[in-house]
C-alpha cells in the first residue's frame, strides 16, 4: 500500500461517526477498515475474528447494545473505547492508537462515564479514565 493509499484509509476512518467492531478490528490488525474478508490470509481472518469477538461482547455488556452482531454500526468511540483495552503494542498502528486515545477522552466527557468505563473495561480502562 503507498502513502497516498494510507493517508486516505486513514483520512475516512478517522472521520466515521459510526463503526462496526469489525472494521475496528481489521484497522487495529493493521488493515484498512473496509478490507474484505476474502483478501485476508486464514490465519489473518482468525486475528481479525478473535479481536472483533472480544470488541463486541465488551459492547454487549451494556444492556442497550446487548444484540449487538460484530457488523452493526455503532457510534464511533463508543466501539473503539471498547476496543482500548485489547490494544497490542506489536500490532496496532500509531494512529489507530490515537483515535482510541481521543475516542476514551471523549467518552470520559460523558455523564455517566465510570459506569461505561467500568463495563467496557473494568478497573484497568476506569483507572486510565481518570487521568
Amino acid at each position: 500500500m503507498n502513502n497516498t493509499q494510507s493517508d486516505n484509509n486513514l483520512f475516512y476512518f478517522n472521520r466515521l461517526t459510526y463503526i462496526t467492531p469489525h472494521e475496528v478490528a481489521l484497522a487495529m490488525n493493521g488493515f484498512d477498515y473496509d478490507t474484505e474478508n476474502d483478501e485476508l490470509t486464514e490465519i489473518q481472518l482468525k486475528e481479525v475474528i478473535r479481536l472483533r469477538k472480544a470488541i463486541t461482547r465488551n459492547l454487549q455488556l451494556i444492556n442497550e447494545y446487548k444484540n449487538i452482531s460484530a457488523t452493526q454500526k455503532v457510534e464511533a468511540n463508543l466501539v473503539l473505547t471498547a476496543a482500548y483495552i485489547f490494544q497490542r503494542e506489536d500490532i496496532v498502528p500509531v494512529e489507530i492508537k490515537e483515535r482510541i486515545e481521543n475516542a476514551l477522552q471523549q467518552q470520559v466527557k460523558n455523564k455517566d462515564w465510570g459506569d461505561i468505563l467500568m463495563m467496557l473495561g473494568g478497573n484497568e480502562l476506569y483507572e486510565i479514565g481518570k487521568k
